[in-house]
């Protein structure tokens, strides 16, 4: 009697199973998340603050969101959760851009997931320390280029910092 209701169950699972399975296997933490020497306390905040705030949405190793719902946005016309590591295109831009994007938040109606501002959970501060932290991913060439994008942006925008630092901070 055990046996049949066993079976019975089983089969019953089997039968809800939706016929067009999704593999979850890539939504698994990855292994390859940068070593920071904890002696390092700023570096090791913003690993804390990276893993509290972004990690749910751009990875836990900067690997962006899971293909199961990036497969979802495209078919749907929105744009994904970008990558933070060296495969992506956070590096192509500097500083300044990507704290106004964490700090300000993207509100974009092409974006399946709008990112939240977070100038009320980080300052300023913790902003360019997540940043610095960010960059652990990109290749040594990746981060020349985007340090040369950032002095170019700072030429270029003498302004910037009095418009969107918090004055305590800067």
């Amino acid at each position: 009697m055990r046996l049949l209701v066993l079976l019975l169950f089983s089969l019953i699972v089997v039968a809800c199973q939706p016929t067009d399975q999704i593999d979850l296997s890539d939504t698994v933490k990855p292994e390859a998340v940068p070593t920071v020497d904890p002696a390092n306390e700023q570096l090791y905040l913003a690993q804390q603050n990276y893993n509290k705030w972004c990690a749910h949405c751009h990875g836990w190793a900067g690997d962006g969101q899971p293909q199961l719902t990036i497969e979802n946005a495209e078919k749907r016309g929105y744009h994904t959760v970008p990558r933070h590591d060296s495969q992506a295109h956070t590096w192509q831009h500097p500083d300044q851009v990507l704290f106004e994007t964490v700090k300000y938040g993207v509100q974009a109606p092409t974006n399946l997931y709008p990112m939240s501002p977070f100038d009320e959970q980080l300052t300023d501060d913790e902003i360019f320390d997540v940043i610095e932290y960010i960059r652990q991913w990109w290749t040594d060439d990746q981060r020349q280029h985007q340090a040369r994008l950032t002095r170019q942006f700072e030429e270029d925008n003498p302004f910037w910092e009095e418009d969107n630092l918090n004055d305590e901070e800067s």
